[in-house]
């Protein structure tokens, strides 16, 4: 994912870099299904994959951050997905909670997809509406469905560690 975000700062070609992210993400999410059908799975794999995924969301945010100039909405955007995945790690640090049992407003695959079709948009559709151009409106869209998304882990949380408490366990 750093090459793609390299390839952007050193090109400015804005298309080429949503092809190559795209890409990059759909290798990623192959990796991952294949691991799972040849039974090639570790903890260790499970855990590097979440890294590496965080690193890589915020690697495009941030460069896309650089050539738009767009710093205060892709760092709420940024925040928010670091949240959202911050939410459900610290809640399984707290109570036994299955990662199934999160199916939430925008996941990772979604965030990023609205993300790069909101830059591509902008470059093939270069209107404004109200000053602002595609990508702007994209950010502003995305920084309140994380956000919103961070409200409803935590109150999903909240409603797991108390359960376990009224359970006679510790919450």
């Amino acid at each position: 994912m750093a090459s793609c975000a390299y390839y952007l700062l050193a090109n400015r070609n804005t298309l080429l870099f949503c092809g190559l992210v795209l890409a990059w993400g759909l290798c990623d999410a192959l990796d991952g299904a294949v691991a799972r059908l040849s039974g090639q799975t570790s903890r260790w794999g499970s855990y590097l994959d979440a890294m590496t995924d965080r690193m890589g969301e915020a690697a495009v945010a941030l460069t896309a951050a650089w050539v738009t100039g767009y710093w205060l909405l892709i760092s709420l955007v940024l925040v928010g997905s670091l949240l959202i995945s911050y939410a459900k790690a610290r809640a399984a640090m707290e109570v036994p909670i299955a990662n199934t049992a999160w199916p939430d407003l925008m996941e990772r695959p979604e965030r990023g997809l609205i993300f790069l079709a909101g830059l591509a948009a902008s470059v093939l559709w270069p209107a404004r509406w109200r000053g602002h151009d595609l990508f702007w409106w994209t950010l502003v869209g995305l920084a309140v469905a994380t956000q919103a998304t961070v409200a409803q882990r935590m109150w999903r949380a909240r409603q797991f560690i108390m359960a376990r408490a009224s359970d006679g366990r510790s919450p």
